[in-house]
């Protein structure tokens, strides 16, 4: 019989109901901050140190171990792991395939669970991308969401970038609405325009300094499409960031995890080299490959 593979601790469900439990309750910021942990808190510390997540630093305090959560903040982990629970109950009474906004609690957690990527955006990727990254710290720059959900990562740069004006499209009204509330309860409404619309129906033309694609969330029609256009609506020397629905190891069942969440979200499995010939196509250059927890993004420049 073929050997097993080995299961991620963190995709067990008691290991991720207490994750999300210390995120949601306080036990995980109380744990970035040194502080000791009692009663049911400990319980699921102690679990996640069995899981590889925590590491013992004392009599009751824990230290962040898991390289992919040592800087994320206990709201992020909450909204993250309430996000997959919920699509995974879901998913037990799916009938079809795609991501279709019905359930707005978990439109809310998915969206919110993305507020860290403008943080990595701002610190680790924009270094990459010079004309972006320019563009965004003048203060006179705009930034183009697609599949803006909730508004969750066109929110946060905002509040990192104060001359930031964005636009965040999708093709699903009612996340719109959610996302419209999120802004305003932010304050941040007038700083970003919400447009029920395809990628693939992109019309702008040169005045955008940034772009988010997150392929997993788009049919791969509506992606071929779009590419080109996200292209003519970037500035020259602009660049485009899209994560993909593929991880950056080779292990068999992550590659089949990765792809099930693919389909179920609809976008759909997609090869890394796939996804270059695609923007070299479109006429993006200097393509680069990179990897943010676990997942391939693919970063490319309009000339």
């Amino acid at each position: 019989m073929p050997e097993r593979p080995r299961a991620d601790p963190r995709d067990q469900v008691d290991v991720v109901a207490a994750l999300g439990r210390l995120g949601t309750l306080g036990g995980w910021d109380r744990v970035r901050a040194g502080e000791a942990l009692e009663g049911l808190d400990r319980v699921d510390a102690d679990l996640l140190l069995a899981a590889g997540i925590l590491g013992r630093d004392g009599a009751g305090r824990y230290t962040v171990i898991d390289d992919d959560l040592v800087d994320v903040d206990g709201a992020s982990v909450s909204h993250a792991i309430v996000a997959q629970l919920r699509r995974a109950l879901e998913h037990t009474e799916r009938r079809s395939a795609g991501w279709d906004g019905a359930h707005p609690a978990t439109v809310l957690s998915q969206g919110r669970a993305s507020r860290p990527v403008a943080d990595y955006l701002a610190r680790e990727l924009l270094p990459r991308m010079p004309g972006s990254q320019a563009a965004l710290q003048s203060g006179m720059s705009r930034f183009l969401d697609v599949g803006v959900g909730v508004a969750a990562i066109a929110a946060r740069l905002c509040q990192i970038y104060p001359g930031l004006g964005c636009v965040g499209i999708d093709v699903l009204p009612e996340v719109l609405g959610l996302a419209a509330n999120e802004l305003t309860a932010l304050g941040l409404a007038d700083r970003v325009e919400l447009r029920v619309q395809s990628v693939s129906e992109l019309e702008d033309e040169e005045v955008f300094d940034l772009a988010w694609l997150p392929q997993p969330f788009i049919p791969r029609a509506a992606l071929e499409a779009g590419v080109p256009l996200v292209h003519r609506a970037l500035r020259p020397n602009r660049w485009v960031v899209v994560p993909l629905a593929v991880g950056s190891a080779s292990d068999p069942f992550e590659m089949a995890v990765f792809a099930h969440t693919a389909q179920m979200l609809g976008g759909g499995p997609i090869r890394v080299a796939d996804a270059e010939d695609l923007l070299a196509t479109a006429g993006f250059d200097q393509i680069i490959s990179t990897s943010w927890r676990g997942q391939m993004l693919v970063l490319a420049r309009r000339p």
